[in-house]
């Protein structure tokens, strides 16, 4: 399914125009692979259904056939071009028979064209500038279109505010540009409980504040995210603060144990994912020293683990990047460690972050690095030891009082996971419950953050509701 195709655009208006009750669209930055992003979706889409059980949800996004999958909801693609988020390719259409030497031509022509852009490169650029324009612009008025379907558009989770992956004209001008077309449209736009690093681009800032300052409704998932937000918008440093909304998952929606504690056989089981911080091809800043020591740490801890009798559980929290790690680990182990790997070690399959729950709620500790690693951990009621990469990891470990188990990714060794860990296994009842306790606590204002999430969507219905009958008359 092409990201930018009319026939998409349009199936999915007219579908989200035939149904009742309120329709509400989800403006995420991610294409499936992160399954920290996927548990926010699906935490949104099922409190707004315990509330507005007649709502329709759509999802804007980059990539449309994984969110119909994976959320059971409409889509439309976040995106109008390659300019700005990589390159889409099309599929050739087959010639009929007989059209042999047209197919031979048109090979020919393009043979000539790409001598003539390479000995003239100025026109290329041009020429695919002005292609980029025009599908983008197209693209700008597709998304009114669709916009004018909807209730409510909701931007919430992390990497929204944020310019790592791309930079300015990726997601920081999707955002601005989404916000611009719902005021357009006369859409309620509010940000809900999303990240912030302070360390985006001069460009990125203007597009990010711009977004935040036509919002209706703004929040963010900690103190140091709401503090970077001030800088963009002076207005959103008075806005609330209101966890991460995997913690909103309702009960209804979590999975039942894997069935790992079989077997274990009696072993106090630990978790393991794994992240490919600083990996070359992985993500946007590589550092191979760093990950190369990341991987000779891990394979170290490994061991460690084996030999001290443990049984150990191999997870991820995002599909193929993280997972890419986890044969290079096991490669690095000694001989020893890699007899005993058979049994006492299981790769769990993840594809969605239900798997990835099923597995944790059958550990005893789960040692982890990425954000929603830890989050899912926590959700799971499971104590967690973070190898943090950013103060993201930092700021919830030390909102649930969990600092004490938190090293740094530049510079931890195995040395220390292990007496961590040690530490932890006696206390681990007390550390359970500390993880209840602030689940307990933060539950209120998640509660009314997805009240007032309900409200916008039932008056923008009904004000559209009235619009309506009213030009009929």
């Amino acid at each position: 399914m092409s990201d930018s195709s009319d026939s998409e655009s349009a199936h999915c208006s007219d579908d989200a125009a035939s149904k009742p009750g309120p329709r509400i669209a989800l403006l995420t930055p991610y294409n499936g692979g992160n399954l920290g992003d996927a548990a926010i979706q699906d935490a949104m889409i099922a409190n707004l259904r315990l509330r507005l059980p007649g709502a329709q949800f759509s999802g804007i996004s980059l990539n449309c056939e994984s969110f119909e999958e994976r959320h059971h909801a409409g889509s439309f693609p976040i995106r109008g071009t390659s300019m700005w988020h990589g390159v889409a390719r099309s599929q050739a259409t087959p010639l009929a028979e007989g059209q042999g030497s047209l197919a031979d031509d048109a090979g020919q022509s393009r043979v000539s064209l790409k001598t003539v852009l390479k000995a003239v490169p100025v026109l290329g650029w041009c020429l695919k500038t002005i292609h980029g324009w025009g599908r983008e612009v197209r693209h700008w008025f597709r998304a009114y279109r669709f916009l004018t379907t909807q209730d409510l558009l909701i931007v919430s989770g992390g990497g929204q505010l944020c310019d790592r992956w791309g930079g300015p004209w990726h997601h920081p001008f999707a955002l601005f540009k989404w916000a611009v077309l719902a005021r357009f449209a006369q859409v309620p736009y509010v940000v809900v409980s999303v990240g912030a690093s302070n360390d985006a681009s001069m460009t990125s800032r203007v597009f990010m504040s711009a977004a935040l300052r036509m919002a209706r409704y703004r929040s963010f998932r900690d103190k140091s995210s709401r503090e970077v937000a001030g800088g963009l918008a002076p207005q959103a440093a008075r806005d609330s603060v209101v966890p991460d909304l995997a913690f909103s998952l309702p009960a209804s929606e979590l999975p039942r144990p894997a069935g790992i504690r079989k077997m274990a056989q009696g072993r106090t089981i630990v978790a393991i994912s794994p992240i490919a911080y600083a990996k070359p091809g992985r993500w946007p800043r590589e550092d191979r020293a760093l990950y190369d020591r990341y991987v000779q740490q891990m394979a170290g801890l490994v061991s460690q683990l084996l030999a001290g009798g443990y049984f150990l559980v191999v997870v991820w929290s995002s599909l193929a990047d993280d997972e890419s790690v986890v044969p290079e680990i096991l490669a690095s182990l000694d001989q020893e460690s890699k007899k005993n790997i058979a049994r006492q070690t299981h790769i769990a399959t993840i594809a969605s972050w239900k798997d990835l729950v099923a597995s944790l709620m059958d550990v005893d500790v789960l040692i982890a690095s990425r954000l929603h690693s830890a989050i899912l951990g926590f959700v799971s009621r499971k104590p967690v030891i973070a190898i943090s990469f950013d103060p993201k990891v930092d700021g919830v470990m030390t909102d649930l009082g969990q600092s004490e188990y938190l090293l740094h990714i530049r510079d931890f060794t195995q040395g220390e996971v292990v007496d961590m860990l040690d530490r932890l296994m006696p206390r681990k009842d007390g550390v359970v419950d500390q993880i209840a306790s602030y689940q307990r606590q933060i539950s209120s204002s998640l509660a009314l953050q997805y009240d007032a999430m309900a409200r916008f969507a039932l008056e923008s219905c009904y004000r559209r509701t009235v619009e309506r009958l009213s030009a009929a008359i």
